[in-house]
């Protein structure tokens, strides 16, 4: 749901997408490549696409360029009904947008595993400093270490879950607005260059 109108001059012009347009730069072995032609560039190429999504969306900036339509007097009701769907469906596209992709591309496992390091660190210093449970006890410290990676691995998965889960709404909702557009188009009930901020 990204305006190819306004991505290229970005690119362009917008020293936060300057790598994307020297790498086009490189790729297409030109000095120079106005808008027109890194619009081109971008529907052959889809990888630099994706990568402005992915930059916009590291860095929090909604890749879902659509603009809230009115619903004017003159509407027929399907119209109305069309422009009511898309104006929920881009909000509900904003709120699930962190879960566009995959979740195989996050950091979850990071994350979580950075956690799970942490609780064994601290288990370890604060029993092997302070106490003399090491010797007493040391069941109970491994056990902990493992209670702390098993409940670490739980979350993981937990989360992977959740994240497809809502990776799946958000296709199934941007792949519904698509075609609402489409259909909104099709019947005149608006222009393609009129959905888009």
């Amino acid at each position: 749901m990204v305006n190819l109108d306004k991505v290229p001059k970005q690119i362009k012009t917008d020293g936060l997408f300057s790598y994307i347009y020297d790498d086009i730069l490189k790729e297409a072995n030109l000095k120079e490549i106005d808008e027109n032609q890194i619009r081109e560039y971008l529907l052959k190429n889809p990888i630099y696409l994706d990568e402005y999504r992915r930059l916009n969306k590291d860095i929090e900036i909604s890749n879902i360029h659509l603009k809230e339509f009115e619903i004017l007097e003159n509407d027929t009701e399907d119209s109305a009904i069309i422009k009511t769907e898309i104006n929920q469906n881009a909000d509900r596209l904003r709120g699930l947008e962190k879960f566009s992709l995959n979740s195989s591309d996050s950091a979850y496992p990071i994350w979580i595993g950075s956690l799970a390091v942490f609780g064994v660190f601290t288990i370890h210093n604060f029993f092997g400093l302070f106490t003399d449970v090491y010797s007493s006890f040391p069941a109970l410290i491994y056990g902990s270490y493992v209670l702390v990676i098993f409940y670490a691995y739980r979350m993981y998965k937990k989360t992977i879950v959740n994240h497809n889960k809502k990776n799946r709404l958000y296709k199934e909702t941007f792949e519904k607005t698509k075609n609402l557009i489409d259909a909104g188009v099709e019947k005149n009930y608006f222009k393609r260059a009129d959905i888009y901020e």
